[in-house]
């Protein structure tokens, strides 16, 4: 997974998606089928049975969301950001330091109070978000901290810069003359 002299700085997992809500439709189907077993007679005769029906599809649901929000992983190294994630079907991307221009913070005020946001890595090619992460600022300082190291490669001292004069019509923009009407 690492190539030769590169080290690990982090591994974080983003933020849950898509799992509050089935996990309160399940606590709220519990709930409905204990407090219908107490009220009614034949909820109570068969209380395993709806419980198996109504909560069975919600607690699956939730079992699957969480096991896809926990497979998803960003590991920022000391020369890439790779991303990899996927349950049936496993992707791995990794994006050299070399390539990233910068970094965004994208947050709003309540993500702000929560310390949560979405961080993208801008390249040469494209926009490439890492998607909703806790700490987010401190996960872009980190990422740029470990870009610069790159990008500060001091020239050596006897590197001598030529200056060369390109022909003047490449680079030379004429407008149009327009002649004024009427004097």
């Amino acid at each position: 997974m690492l190539h030769e002299h590169e080290t690990s700085v982090i591994s974080i997992t983003p933020i849950a998606r898509g799992i509050v809500r089935p996990i309160l439709v399940t606590l709220i189907m519990i709930s409905a089928v204990i407090a219908g077993a107490h009220f009614v007679h034949l909820v109570h005769q068969h209380a395993s049975l709806l419980a198996l029906i109504l909560v069975g599809p919600c607690l699956v649901l939730v079992l699957t969301r969480v096991w896809r929000w926990r497979s998803h992983k960003i590991h920022v190294t000391t020369e890439r950001v790779m991303l990899e994630g996927g349950v049936a079907r496993h992707t791995r991307t990794a994006i050299d330091l070399r390539d990233v221009v910068a970094t965004e913070v994208d947050q709003r005020l309540f993500e702000r109070l929560t310390r949560r946001g979405r961080v993208d890595l801008v390249t040469r090619t494209g926009t490439l978000s890492l998607g909703r992460v806790r700490h987010p600022a401190a996960l872009s300082r980190l990422i740029d901290r470990e870009r610069l190291r790159h990008v500060n490669e001091p020239l050596p001292l006897a590197t001598v810069f030529d200056y060369e004069t390109a022909p003047r019509h490449e680079y030379e923009i004429t407008p149009r003359r327009r002649w004024r009407r009427g004097g």
